[in-house]
């Protein structure tokens, strides 16, 4: 396949060219050697990228284009999809981080001969930083020890290495992106390429804000392993992953962000990254680990969570969630993966703190000192943004209090009034200086209009 397979539209041409779309249609219409359509729809027709890029170049018109516009172009016009294109460039920029010379010898010839060579020279470096998901295991102290029990059916490991004839049509769109590299360095140019994605696909990602991630992986404390069993594209691995001896893991029923996560954290860290792609609360793809730390951005509203055929799951220590209820059943796997005394932070819609159906599962989460805060975020933290989320912090109890407290924290007057969101420095210093003050004593005296803890007996009424 040749490199005129990736296409690009009208917009993205003007994008490209830095002008408006009515320049586009003016070249159309005086020059007739302007590229044809290949594709597309009549009011919305297609052009092969090399072809408008040959034309932009005859002209004069190319020269002044950012590299990097000229990157995102061929991404997003991939013939494989943009993901695909994704996928196949951090794979790239993963071998250019950590072997240089390497990509060098494979991309010095033509593009058959680069995705020939590619797939071996990725093994080495996929196969070390990522290994096998299921190729080791953590107990509760830690240590790491080989796996009792195979993985479930439905897991699998987040990135194997595209095969040569799937990296072909990519060939053009690595070398560029390796060129792109040299500017940015490899690992701000898969977050500049990702953050282009997602901004271009907002409907299809629920990502968390780095601010917001920042504040649940300082909420949950130092940690050398951490699991986010809802990984999405890697926000709150990536806010955690720094530090020595760190081990993080991730899953997504997702494929496609399950890779991207692997591929990010890999660029962003030195610490072993054990990534899987399947259904979390159905096929757990690490289900003898005991975290320090889980940190999870749960899918809200979930009806088809697997309720009937999780009836018995030995996870239900505080009450079979109802059908309604799936985000008790991620608290509930969360504390599952914990070791004693580990922390999960959790974020939640607001109606998981006062449904009826969840009743019983909350009376039990506070009698057994396993909630320990929940936080009420300012509007516009997260998506949906017109919802005060909130942050439930968690700890797996090695044996019940005896006088059990819970935070209760109100960061909402720090709402931003304009786009910019709200004001995190202000969230951040508030709720973790309440915090850290809360858990060294175990309660809190009123901060007016802010924060205080409250006994759990006085929560234990008819709606807990």
């Amino acid at each position: 396949m040749q490199d005129n397979a990736t296409e690009v539209t009208a917009a993205g041409i003007a994008r490209l060219a830095g002008v408006g779309r009515a320049a586009v249609s003016n070249w159309r219409r005086r020059h007739t050697d302007f590229p044809g359509p290949v594709g597309g729809t009549e009011t919305s027709p297609s052009f092969a990228l090399a072809e408008v890029e040959g034309w932009l170049r005859r002209h004069g018109r190319l020269a002044g284009i950012p590299l990097r516009e000229r990157v995102w172009q061929r991404l997003a016009g991939h013939p494989g999809g943009p993901v695909t294109a994704l996928t196949h460039a951090g794979c790239a920029l993963l071998l250019i981080h950590d072997r240089s010379p390497v990509w060098l010898e494979v991309s010095s010839g033509s593009d058959e001969r680069l995705a020939a060579m590619l797939p071996a020279a990725l093994e080495q470096v996929l196969a070390p930083r990522f290994g096998d998901v299921n190729g080791s295991r953590v107990n509760t102290t830690g240590t790491v020890h080989s796996p009792a029990l195979p993985a479930a059916p439905a897991t699998r490991k987040a990135l194997e290495p595209p095969t040569a004839p799937h990296l072909l049509p990519s060939a053009p769109l690595l070398r560029s992106v390796a060129e792109l590299s040299a500017e940015l360095a490899a690992r701000h140019t898969f977050e500049f390429l990702l953050g282009r994605h997602l901004d271009a696909h907002p409907r299809q990602y629920t990502p968390t804000p780095a601010d917001l991630a920042g504040l649940m992986a300082d909420l949950a404390g130092t940690a050398r392993t951490v699991l986010d069993p809802a990984c999405g594209t890697g926000a709150l691995l990536r806010s955690a992953g720094h530090g020595p001896g760190r081990r993080l893991y991730g899953q997504d029923s997702a494929p496609e962000l399950a890779a991207l996560t692997a591929l990010r954290l890999a660029l962003h860290t030195r610490a072993p990254v054990h990534a899987a792609a399947g259904d979390t609360l159905r096929a757990d793809a690490h289900p003898e680990l005991r975290a320090d730390a889980v940190l999870c951005h749960p899918p809200f509203n979930e009806r088809d969570w697997g309720h009937d055929a999780l009836a018995y799951d030995p996870r239900w220590k505080y009450g079979l969630p109802a059908r309604t209820e799936s985000e008790l059943a991620w608290v509930q796997h969360a504390l599952a993966r914990l070791r004693d005394g580990g922390t999960a932070v959790l974020l939640m819609p607001p109606a998981a703190a006062s449904r009826r159906s969840g009743r019983r599962i909350r009376a039990d989460l506070l009698r057994r000192g396993a909630l320990r805060a929940v936080v009420a975020l300012p509007h516009g933290a997260a998506p949906p943004y017109g919802v005060p989320l909130h942050l439930w912090v968690l700890r797996r109890p090695a044996q019940a209090p005896t006088q059990p407290e819970v935070l209760l924290a109100d960061a909402g007057r720090f709402a931003g009034e304009g786009p910019g969101g709200p004001d995190w420095p202000g969230v951040r210093e508030t709720v973790l200086d309440v915090w850290r003050a809360f858990d060294r004593a175990g309660r809190l005296d009123e901060r007016p209009g802010l924060a205080r803890s409250v006994p759990v007996i006085e929560l234990l009424d008819d709606d807990v």
